[in-house]
């Protein structure tokens, strides 16, 4: 097939593109070409890249115009943004996947929670790719165009700075406290849950839905880790890497704040809030794939940036 990845340069795009190469297909990265690749692979030496920008007029049409038998959209962020691809692509694409975010749940009353559950994310990103998913939901319903979306949890992806890590923020010196057994502050009791995703595994639901095709049209996927972990968790399973045990001690948020700064502290009151718990049923069942543990995906993300023993 020929494919174009909307945004192929990117931390999951540098995962896929070298995947699709791999199964034999015809690969158009779609970038900005102001920044390298996330990962390097030979792969990148086959495929061709088209610089353009989505904020320019008529990017959509210049899309259609690649002539390729499947778009893969991983920076679509609005419904505006899918309408004017949908009116581009209609008739001229015979598979559309778009890259959503587990973002598009907010507080949960049961967990793990599917691809159809607590659809009601309390910020202005969700909201937006909630919108986008429900009108392309919709256009398969309406028009029978052949979208799919997958959703991500917190990226992983081994080469790039950092992670959300055990506070619930990017703060990667949390790690280092827990290499020399120092103590690590966390909120309230460590209870609320993060659910992480190795990049790897959001290119294979990808491709995976690619493969499988129209069954796949109209559906939502989870990309998620097996099972989510706590915050208190994440902190154990990290020291144990290092063979310490980790040294603990809770506190209110508002305590925490004032410990790990402003900006932390937002950057995990945003995850907290959610403690998101997504299903990776629906994908395991429908597309055969099985992703990454967490504790795995961290464990190769620290060996990259040469910081496990």
């Amino acid at each position: 097939m020929r494919i174009a990845v909307i945004g192929g340069n990117g931390q999951v795009g540098s995962y896929l593109i070298p995947l699709l190469v791999q199964k034999g297909h015809d690969v158009t990265c779609v970038c900005r070409g102001t920044s390298k690749y996330v990962r390097e692979s030979t792969e990148l030496a086959e495929i061709r890249e088209v610089h353009l920008n989505r904020d320019e007029a008529g990017f959509e049409q210049k899309i259609a115009d690649l002539g390729c038998d499947a778009v893969v959209d991983i920076i679509c962020f609005s419904k505006a943004q899918a309408q004017r691809m949908v009116g581009a692509l209609s008739g001229n694409v015979g598979h559309y996947v778009a890259v959503g975010s587990i973002w598009i749940h907010g507080a949960a009353a049961c967990v793990p929670v599917t691809e159809d559950e607590c659809r009601n994310p309390p910020d202005e990103y969700g909201k937006h790719k909630l919108e986008m998913t429900d009108y392309l939901m919709e256009q398969w319903q309406a028009t029978r165009f052949p979208a799919t979306v997958v959703h991500p949890g917190h990226i992983i992806a081994p080469g790039h700075s950092s992670i959300v890590g055990p506070q619930g923020n990017r703060d990667m010196a949390v790690f280092l406290a827990l290499s020399k057994g120092l103590k690590v502050v966390l909120p309230n009791f460590g209870l609320e849950t993060l659910h992480h995703v190795h990049a790897k595994d959001v290119a294979g639901i990808i491709d995976a839905a690619i493969r499988v095709g129209e069954p796949t049209f109209g559906e939502e996927y989870h990309a998620v880790s097996p099972r989510a972990i706590t915050l208190r968790g994440f902190c154990e399973e990290v020291a144990a890497l290092y063979g310490r045990q980790a040294k603990l001690r809770f506190m209110p948020y508002e305590d925490f704040a004032r410990i790990v700064g402003v900006a932390n502290a937002m950057t995990t009151l945003e995850h907290i809030d959610r403690s998101p718990s997504c299903s990776p049923a629906k994908a395991e069942r429908e597309l055969g794939y099985t992703t990454t543990t967490t504790m795995d995906a961290v464990a190769e993300h620290l060996e990259a940036l040469g910081l496990l023993p």
